[in-house]
């Protein structure tokens, strides 16, 4: 019985230290592979870690202002092309270019004196031409032009339209005429404003014989005028022309270019100029200084310096006497005595 008793003893702490042996034991994992590393990994000891040099502090961005956006460029219209040119001519010679509305789009001086007063004038462009026109003429007046000459006349403000040129409408180049001339009268000026339009030019672009003719009479102020019949032909762009009024003969020049006319005389006079055209100062056209168109200075036109037409130094128109026959003595037959027959008593 004791045995019996004993066994069982032995066999009950045999199982109570399986039990407990058991029970103490890890469960067995039963999470997949991966899941079951990780844990692993995670329940190793760690390191501390080794400190690092704290990164530099990044400063925040100042905000930038939102950049202006860039419109899209608006086409601006193209220039409007000239369509013509009106040259203005006294000693000046200055041109303008228009458009088809008439504005000015360019002036250009064409000698020397137009360089000058273009520039003078100011900033024209834009402007309706006869407005343009008239400032012109106000700064070639300024300058002292609408002073000069010619034939004793105040010399013409020539408005040309040149060749090829368009006009905005019919009437264009006469109200360029008219406020040229309109300026010159306000100034005080006497000069006119003369025309010469498209039909006025031949092929090449000069003034015709026909309106040459016709601004020297303008000029002169001589409708009478009857012109010479002959060939004239362009010396270097100038006419060289002649007529006469009343029996006296006149010669000028005028410039095929422009139309201004450059020298008037008559009969040899130079006095009609603005210098005289001889080497000594009179009012012929002559060698000498007197009164006529002789060799020598004296009152007469003969050979010899006395107040009479002859060929002799004396007071009558005869060989040396006060008489006018054929010898020295005081009356007027063939010889030499002191009455009028034909022996000498």
């Amino acid at each position: 019985m004791k045995q019996h008793l004993h066994r069982n003893l032995t066999a009950l702490a045999g199982a109570l230290l399986a039990l407990t042996l058991t029970a103490c034991a890890p469960a067995a994992d039963t999470r997949p592979p991966a899941e079951a590393n990780q844990q692993t990994a995670a329940a190793a000891p760690t390191r501390p870690e080794t400190p690092t040099t704290p990164a530099a502090s990044v400063q925040p961005e100042t905000p930038t202002a939102p950049a202006a956006s860039v419109q899209p460029e608006t086409p601006t219209a193209a220039e409007p092309e000239p369509v013509g040119s009106v040259l203005l001519s006294v000693n000046p010679e200055i041109r303008l270019r228009y458009d088809g509305q008439g504005l000015v789009r360019t002036v250009e001086g064409a000698n020397d004196a137009g360089i000058a007063v273009a520039s003078a004038a100011g900033d024209l462009t834009g402007q309706t031409c006869d407005a343009a026109a008239a400032a012109l003429v106000e700064a070639i007046d300024r300058a002292g032009y609408l002073d000069r000459t010619v034939a004793g006349r105040p010399g013409n403000i020539v408005v040309k339209l040149e060749a090829g040129s368009a006009t905005p409408d019919s009437g264009f180049l006469d109200r360029v005429a008219r406020q040229a001339q309109a300026a010159a009268e306000q100034c005080g000026a006497a000069s006119q404003a003369v025309a010469v339009s498209a039909g006025d030019l031949d092929d090449q672009g000069r003034i015709g014989l026909a309106r040459a003719q016709e601004l020297v009479r303008e000029q002169l102020g001589m409708d009478d005028a009857v012109f010479t019949q002959r060939e004239y032909e362009l010396d270097d762009g100038v006419y060289e022309m002649e007529f006469t009024v009343g029996g006296v003969e006149y010669e000028y020049e005028v410039d095929a270019r422009t139309g201004k006319v450059l020298e008037a005389d008559y009969d040899g006079n130079d006095d009609w100029d603005l210098y005289d055209d001889d080497r000594y100062d009179d009012s012929w056209d002559d060698r000498y200084d007197d009164d006529w168109d002789d060799r020598y200075d004296d009152d007469w036109d003969d050979r010899y310096d006395d107040d009479w037409d002859d060929d002799d130094d004396d007071d009558w128109d005869d060989e040396d006497d006060d008489w006018d026959d054929r010898y020295d003595d005081d009356w007027d037959d063939d010889w030499d005595d002191d009455w009028d027959d034909d022996w000498d008593d």
